[in-house]
């Protein structure tokens, strides 16, 4: 009995002997590809933001949101991979706080769908970078996308604008009220509430 009690305690050691080893094989490894990562994000995390134009410029004035969030990605991190987990982690929460606040004229399915994809790269980086080992390639590929995303969201501004100037014809606002599917429904039910209640 005591000779099995000492071989399980002895075979218990060995193994725990092994998996240390393992472990700190495990952790120099991820230290050597982290010490890499850092050095290419250093080169690489820098976002193309497109200058707006004027008349886009005049309209976000007040969004006090979308300024935070281009100064947020401006701001390049230095020092650790820490500090790019910090940052990806402040562009998603102040990518979130953008839906928030949307001047009425951007205000539209178009724009907000264009700021959720954002947030969902956004989302994307933050994942990325907060694993053990961060997987650079999956990241480089999503900094240009960001930067993507950021034109897209100020292309469709601009178009709004510019549909917003054209001028409409004689009847066409009529036209359009009449084309409009919710404000059509919403009068049917009007039409029928007081049907209902007699």
């Amino acid at each position: 009995m005591k000779f099995r009690l000492i071989v399980f305690f002895l075979s218990f050691i060995i193994v725990s002997c092994n998996n240390k080893d393992e472990r700190v094989a495990d952790s120099a490894r991820a230290e050597k590809l982290n010490t890499a990562a850092l050095e290419t994000l250093s080169k690489n995390w820098h976002f193309a933001i497109p200058p707006a134009n004027i008349k886009v410029q005049n309209q976000i004035r007040g969004w006090n949101q979308w300024h935070s969030f281009v100064q947020e990605l401006q701001q390049t991190p230095k020092g650790s991979l820490n500090a790019f987990r910090t940052k990806s982690k402040n562009l998603t929460t102040k990518g979130q706080l953008l839906e928030s606040n949307i001047p009425p004229m951007f205000n539209k399915p178009a724009v907000k769908s264009r700021i959720s994809t954002l947030n969902t790269k956004l989302k994307s980086l933050e994942t990325y970078i907060s694993l053990q080992v961060v997987p650079t390639d999956k990241v480089l590929k999503l900094l240009p996308e960001v930067s993507s995303e950021l034109a897209s969201i100020q292309n469709q501004m601009n178009e709004i604008i510019i549909k917003s100037e054209i001028p409409k014809e004689e009847g066409e606002l009529i036209m359009l009220q009449a084309l409009d599917t919710t404000r059509n429904a919403r009068r049917e039910i009007q039409e029928t509430l007081p049907e209902v209640k007699k």
